[in-house]
């Protein structure tokens, strides 16, 4: 008998995906939005508790996929990422009146692509778990069907997925090729070194992408702007996830193979595109208005802390790599970022979001305003919250490197003053909220906020004051 134990979280959230589009078909349009997140929410609680049954490290008998304490994490933090999805696209969908209860499969599938992707340690299995939450969030991205900036945000963001997963997918041929095999950590063949190189550098352009660093973060703005705000949150804050995982399962194996020059030559791509992102993410922020293009070019920067917190161990020439300092902060702005855009979700009320519509918005719904200014002092690296630890940590780990190699000493620096800039536009987003101002609206119509997404955002909070206190990783 094949024993499918450690796929059993991934086949409780796909069947929830395959259930709540059957169920889709059988009700109203009021229905829809009152049923489907509950069905959601029903089957990720039911997935949540599967985790727990293949908690420790343990192995499949195909040797394809894996389980760790960090992967456990992430498994638990896609499931808290799904349902603060699942309420905000209710919270959107309902006050708009719109029909869309595909959304709610499609987001499901997506969120059993990603945990494909945080189990997987062969690259057949990870390319098939990429695509599988990609096309889902392709069509996510166009579901507000009658503006014009959502349909091109998706085209944009599709030609260029496949592009890029076109040359992941000939990346996962070149290792073939180099090592006969598709495990992440098989080690390079004698004489295969250039192709093996070749095929590193494929591989991480196309998980690069996806985690929208630069310079391959051209679609990231669009696409996050384009979106309804509540999956922008989503996509923010899972496709991350994944993608960063991957890197780092891939990065990992580099450490056990007979080719150094390969984990140089990546390690100073990380460390060149990292101080390259938290720059661009940083000060092209600033210009914005629109909270969602500001969250969008936050996610550049963020991707870019993340790379500085993976080149850490090369450069300090740890004996083993420690990639905990990286993946912590990849938990906090995870939930960090999925929380706040849920919740401005709930404030925006148009396509176009101006900062001005914030006004005051946390002061008519104080609960959830909280809620949001806790997600975004994380995201700011404020004290208190756990995104301040995790910007600490990477910042230490930095500066420990620097004793070995002191030219990250300056990065270090770099990276430091850029994040304080970053910083001044999640501020400028709490200050909107809590603030009256003249050019705000008079008379403006508060919808209504559903108790699940109160709840949820509410978790996300929560989790990031807890995550302060107890570093899992």
């Amino acid at each position: 008998m094949i024993d499918l134990k450690i796929l059993l979280p991934i086949i409780v959230v796909a069947f929830g995906g395959i259930f709540s589009l059957i169920a889709e078909s059988f009700l109203s349009q009021d229905g829809r939005h009152k049923t489907l997140p509950w069905i959601n929410v029903f089957f990720l609680a039911i997935a949540a508790c599967f985790i727990k049954t293949i908690s420790g490290d343990f192995s499949d008998p195909w040797n394809l996929f894996s389980i760790n304490h960090v992967k456990e994490i992430f498994l638990y933090a896609v499931v808290l990422c799904a349902a603060i999805g699942t309420s905000a696209l209710q919270n959107t969908l309902k006050n708009r009146n719109a029909e869309c209860g595909e959304a709610y499969p499609l987001l499901m599938l997506s969120a059993a692509g990603i945990m494909l992707m945080v189990l997987s340690i062969d690259l057949m299995p990870l390319f098939l778990g990429m695509e599988l939450a990609s096309f889902p969030i392709y069509a996510l991205i166009a579901m507000n069907r009658r503006s014009k900036e959502s349909n091109e945000a998706a085209f944009k963001y599709f030609i260029s997925g496949a592009t890029l997963s076109a040359v992941f997918l000939y990346g996962v041929a070149m290792f073939y090729g180099a090592t006969g095999s598709t495990l992440i950590n098989s080690d390079v063949l004698a004489g295969r070194e250039t192709i093996y190189q070749i095929a590193i550098f494929m591989l991480s352009l196309g998980l690069l992408f996806k985690v929208g660093a630069f310079p391959l973060h051209f679609w990231v703005a669009d696409a996050y702007a384009g979106a309804f705000a509540a999956v922008t949150g989503y996509m923010a804050a899972v496709v991350k996830i994944g993608a960063f995982l991957a890197l780092g399962a891939l990065w990992l194996g580099l450490f056990g193979s007979s080719a150094p020059i390969v984990i140089a030559r990546e390690a100073v791509l990380f460390l060149c595109l990292g101080v390259a992102s938290v720059a661009v993410g940083a000060i092209t922020g600033l210009a914005q208005i629109s909270a969602r293009r500001i969250l969008a070019f936050s996610a550049v920067a963020n991707a870019g802390f993340i790379l500085l917190g993976f080149c850490y161990p090369y450069f300090a020439n740890l004996p083993e790599p420690d990639l905990n300092s990286a993946f912590y902060f990849l938990l906090t702005y995870a939930i960090g970022s999925i929380g706040a855009l849920a919740g401005i979700s709930a404030f925006i009320n148009s396509d176009y979001d101006n900062m001005h519509d914030l006004h005051a918005a946390a002061r008519k719904r104080p609960f959830l305003g909280s809620c949001v200014t806790v997600c975004l002092a994380s995201l700011a690296g404020l004290p208190v919250a756990a995104g301040f630890l995790a910007k600490f940590r990477i910042f230490a780990s930095l500066v420990k490197a620097s004793f070995e190699t002191p030219i990250v000493w300056g990065i270090a620096i770099t990276a430091f003053v850029l994040a304080i800039i970053s910083a001044t536009y999640y501020i400028r987003i709490i200050y909107f909220m809590w603030s009256y101002s003249n050019r705000a609206p008079k008379q403006k119509n508060y919808d209504k906020v559903s108790p699940l997404l109160n709840v949820t955002v509410g978790m996300a909070a929560v989790a990031l004051l807890a995550l302060a206190i107890w570093a899992p990783m």
